[in-house]
């Protein structure tokens, strides 16, 4: 059932990015969203119902109606699952799947391919998540990327990937893995290729609502927008810590060319890439 039609017959039922834990809300989940509506206005076979449906049709796979932590991260589980230490959430979505494609073969694949594990699941058909413990900290950013590359080529489709903090298994730790599952929805088409983290995204993610609302950043951002490949330059030097013969090298230019841009960048706008604050506030205009 669409939510608009829900929505006539529920009035007071809204849409939000992440689940809730409240005891007066019903949560269900609807196209990576979740769906909330007063219990007051519910009778219990209504609950029963709407849970059932909307449970039932979130996925059309099964791996996660027997995973205590699925139930666990919407709330139907109180207790965190059983484990020996910090854990982090790998979410995984799933792009240009062809009709050929097997979603337990894909599954089984990946739990291979990502050990250490301690749990995984499909939230929705193209959302997947893994549950790891401490123990996979020695998997870096390069070797996830060719676990994922080597999923791509075997199954032939697109992965985007946010690797998740480690938390302790504390109290907070659902509203953690929420807000993840919230940046990595709002965040991933701002990811530079396949793959993010809370480093690559915090900044975007965290300033956005601020920025926005800046006749000053707007300005700037204007002006910026007027310098041919101002925003190549800003990136390689952000991404070069600043070094100008490592930003020159990623960009195939000579150093004195690079030197020539910068300078010329300050005479437009003021502002001096070589000063790491006033690189920061550029990089910002970026995003």
């Amino acid at each position: 059932m669409k939510f608009s039609n829900l929505k006539k017959i529920y009035p007071d039922a809204t849409l939000a990015d992440t689940t809730t834990i409240k005891q007066n809300l019903l949560s269900l989940p609807y196209k990576n969203k979740w769906i909330q509506i007063p219990k007051s206005v519910l009778s219990q076979n209504e609950i029963d119902l709407l849970t059932m449906f909307y449970q039932n049709q979130e996925s059309s796979f099964t791996q996660h109606q027997t995973s205590h932590w699925y139930e666990y991260l919407i709330g139907k589980r109180k207790v965190i699952p059983k484990t020996t230490g910090k854990v982090r959430m790998i979410q995984l979505k799933l792009e240009k799947k062809d009709r050929q494609f097997d979603p337990t073969l894909w599954s089984e694949s990946a739990k291979t391919l990502f050990e250490p594990l301690i749990d995984s699941f499909f939230w929705s058909d193209d959302l997947y998540t893994i549950i790891q413990p401490i123990e996979a900290a020695f998997l870096d950013n390069d070797e996830i990327e060719g676990t994922l590359q080597t999923l791509e080529d075997d199954f032939s489709l697109k992965t985007i990937c946010y690797v998740g903090q480690y938390w302790e298994p504390a109290l907070e730790l659902r509203q953690l893995f929420q807000e993840e599952r919230t940046i990595f929805q709002q965040e991933s088409p701002h990811f530079n290729g396949r793959m993010g983290s809370l480093t690559d995204v915090s900044l975007h993610y965290f300033t956005e609502s601020a920025l926005s609302k800046s006749h000053l950043i707007h300005a700037l951002k204007e002006k910026i927008d007027l310098i041919e490949d101002a925003k190549e330059l800003i990136r390689a030097l952000w991404e070069n810590q600043g070094n100008v013969s490592m930003a020159a090298k990623s960009l195939f230019v000579h150093r004195n060319t690079l030197q020539y841009r910068i300078e010329r960048f300050h005479e437009l706008t003021g502002l001096a890439l070589k000063q790491i604050d006033e690189l920061a506030l550029c990089y910002l205009l970026t995003l």
